[in-house]
């Protein structure tokens, strides 16, 4: 029985021996999660403390039917401090075991997502820079979620939004022009040695009489093609679309239609030649300009066509924003407002990341990207390896601020998780090569009967067991997006394999076919987990003295 099944199974029992009123107060505030503490079960609920408050009279009758998982689905049920610890049961671990051996990829896979269409907008950096390090959180979050999106069987696009016109860009084009033409420097210009480099390299397509937005154009679009993607590529982060801001505008029917949606709400209107949504009107404590005085579109303005052009015209379910700590606010006020022309708030998940900051030594060097004080993702990738610094990035949940060790990332040992579990693949893909070349190597098994066989063994119980509950965890992903949790997970799992390495001789057993088909399952298992979060599926480390 599966988590979902568990919640499905526990809902029924509570509409079954509940009065309709209590049933509906502890179906509001019901539970069911996943054990990280294996004591306390493989999975836990609240359910007894809820029926214990709001139906004490139908207690007797519930645990009785509880009671009727044991032994079939779960080993044992226990009740501490009114919390319910369910135990996996052997056949449960009997009946993942095979369908694992038969296909690790079909097993993790499920249905939940129906094929619904979903966008995963991420990264988005404004291209007037180079990519930074909470721009690689970014990458790194949004890529793996897609994976994971997937698994569960959604029609995921991942999209990377440039905003290649504005206020910023101008700002950028009056930056170069400054450097090239040995202008004043205003205050409020882009820093860094970039930019000086950038200056050299399109000074020949740089005239003074071109306006400010016309050169900032061009070197977004410079930056964009030679830069940005090349960072992503190299971070081994793709991306189905590059969706510009500028095409928005390409169609002027989408601007009007737009603003006569908001004008028969009588939500529009006109001050110091400038029009505005008044979402004051609908509680929001500020109003927002959607054309400006001189007759330029806002920022505002262009995220809302953004947003009508993903459902309304491309007619995606849901989509998903990962969007830096600095946009909190103004996600909540774009919500707001593609309310009122008819999308609701659920169909849009703001995910909000914090900034990403690295510890060198016992120094801690904060990032600010205007004043060009900032390590780029280029940087630091290269001298951390790739697939280290996507852990990382994903190890902690994203709305929490992020410090970076780098000392700790660059280590070769069991200190550094990544590393560990990198090393764990190593581990197990040696022993398949050795057993190809000493020809023990035998795809027929029966899988049914190899389980029964190989799961009177703890050793590989304990490894099963965890990838139960990872499947489990995999399928919860997809709605709350904490992928942390699998991150996590993937480092139990680690200390797990290198534990089974080291009790566990394969190749000197009596009969090792049907452990070699189970370490070939952990194999693929992990091609299928190191995919999921990008990491780099590597054959050799270090010569590894102990004989398997």
């Amino acid at each position: 029985m599966a988590l979902d099944e568990l919640n499905n199974h526990l809902k029924k029992l509570i509409k079954t021996y509940c009065h309709v009123s209590d049933a509906q107060l502890i179906l509001n505030n019901l539970k069911v999660n996943i054990s990280f503490d294996a004591n306390l079960g493989d999975y836990n609920s609240n359910i007894l403390f809820l029926i214990k408050k709001y139906s004490p009279q139908s207690e007797e009758l519930f645990l009785k039917e509880l009671y009727k998982l044991v032994p079939d689905y779960f080993e044992k049920i226990e009740i501490v401090n009114n919390f319910v610890n369910f135990f996996i049961s052997k056949k449960t671990l009997i009946r993942n075991l095979t369908s694992l051996l038969k296909s690790p990829t079909k097993f993790f896979q499920n249905n939940r997502g129906r094929k619904q269409k979903i966008m995963v907008e991420f990264v988005s950096a404004n291209p007037t820079g180079p990519l930074t390090l909470g721009n690689g959180r970014s990458a790194s979050f949004g890529d793996a979620l897609a994976n994971i999106l997937k698994l569960n069987n959604y029609r995921v696009t991942k999209e990377y939004y440039v905003n290649d016109r504005g206020r910023q860009i101008e700002i950028l084009g009056a930056t170069l022009k400054s450097l090239i033409y040995n202008l004043p420097f205003k205050e409020e210009y882009y820093q860094g040695e970039y930019l000086k480099d950038l200056a050299k390299i399109l000074k020949k397509n740089i005239k003074i009489e071109m306006p400010d937005e016309k050169i900032g154009q061009i070197a977004a679009k410079y930056i964009l093609e030679n830069q940005i993607k090349k960072t992503l590529k190299n971070f081994n982060v793709r991306f189905d679309n590059f969706f510009f801001e500028s095409d928005l505008y390409k169609d002027k029917k989408l601007v009007e239609k737009v603003l006569s949606l908001y004008k028969k709400q009588n939500l529009l209107k006109s001050q110091e030649n400038a029009i505005w949504l008044e979402l004051t009107k609908v509680g929001e404590i500020k109003d927002e300009v959607l054309i400006k005085s001189d007759g330029s579109y806002s920022y505002f303005l262009s995220d809302i066509l953004y947003h009508y052009n993903k459902f309304y015209q491309r007619k995606f379910k849901t989509s998903i924003n990962i969007l830096g700590a600095d946009h909190l606010d103004h996600a909540r006020r774009l919500k707001k407002a593609l309310e009122l022309i008819g999308i609701p708030s659920k169909r849009i998940k703001i995910i909000i990341y914090q900034l990403v900051n690295i510890k060198q030594g016992e120094e801690i060097i904060r990032m600010s990207k205007r004043k060009g004080v900032f390590v780029t993702l280029d940087d630091i990738l290269s001298f951390v390896d790739k697939s280290v610094l996507k852990f990382f990035f994903l190890r902690l949940t994203v709305d929490k601020p992020l410090i970076l060790d780098l000392e700790l990332m660059k280590k070769e040992n069991e200190e550094n998780p990544a590393w560990y579990l990198k090393y764990a693949y190593v581990r197990f893909y040696k022993i398949l090569t050795k057993a190809k070349k000493l020809g023990y190597y035998r795809k027929n098994i029966d899988p049914m009967k190899s389980s029964y066989i190989l799961l009177e063994n703890e050793n590989f119980r304990l490894i099963v067991r965890e990838l139960t509950l990872i499947k489990d965890l995999l399928k919860l992903i997809s709605s709350n997006f904490e992928i942390s949790l699998f991150i996590n997970k993937l480092i139990n799992l680690s200390k797990l394999l290198h534990s089974f390495y080291e009790k566990e001789n394969i190749l000197k057993s009596s009969d090792p076919s049907r452990k070699i088909k189970f370490v070939e399952m952990i194999v693929k298992t992990l091609d299928l987990f190191f995919d999921i979060i990008g990491i780099e599926k590597i054959k050799e480390m270090y010569k590894d003295t102990r004989r398997t």
